[in-house]
């Protein structure tokens, strides 16, 4: 699929979820920008990294300094920009393939399946606490200077 529609769809993925967390004002578009550009930084670093759990780690890498960056400059909690940036990151297909071979009765691929949603989680929530700790060094060292 075209990536610009892929980051298109992203954004907009995203911004129905904002519409649904009751998001208004700068925050619709600030939330929904962050989960196209944490898909643009997916698709981006598939280009040079080889192995999906390493895209996601640093597509939600990116994200969480995101997060860090705009709840500063809005004066809003990181969680608002984590939560709807996040969306188009879950690994809805790995998901999917993994309930539907659990119904047919194929556990093997049932298995390698719900591996990978493990492994993308995984990477997910490592990425961002990886720049929730580097965002709170970086922030520490100012304030001592």
């Amino acid at each position: 699929m075209n990536p610009y529609i892929q980051i298109i769809a992203a954004f907009f993925g995203s911004l129905g979820f904002a519409l649904l967390f009751n998001l208004r004002g700068q925050w619709l578009f600030f939330t929904a920008l962050g989960g196209g550009l944490s898909w643009c930084v997916y698709l981006i670093s598939g280009s040079f990294i080889s192995h999906y759990e390493r895209q996601y780690f640093a597509a939600a890498f990116f994200l969480g300094i995101y997060s860090e960056l705009m709840a500063r400059k809005t004066k809003s909690p990181s969680t608002l920009y984590l939560v709807v940036g996040m969306i188009p990151l879950i690994p809805g297909a790995a998901l999917y393939y993994m309930m539907r071979n659990a119904i047919q009765t194929n556990f093997k691929m049932f298995a390698e399946r719900g591996l990978e949603a493990v492994i993308t989680g995984g990477a997910i929530a490592s990425g961002i606490i990886t720049a929730m700790v580097c965002w709170n060094v970086i922030k520490l060292n100012l304030l001592k200077k």
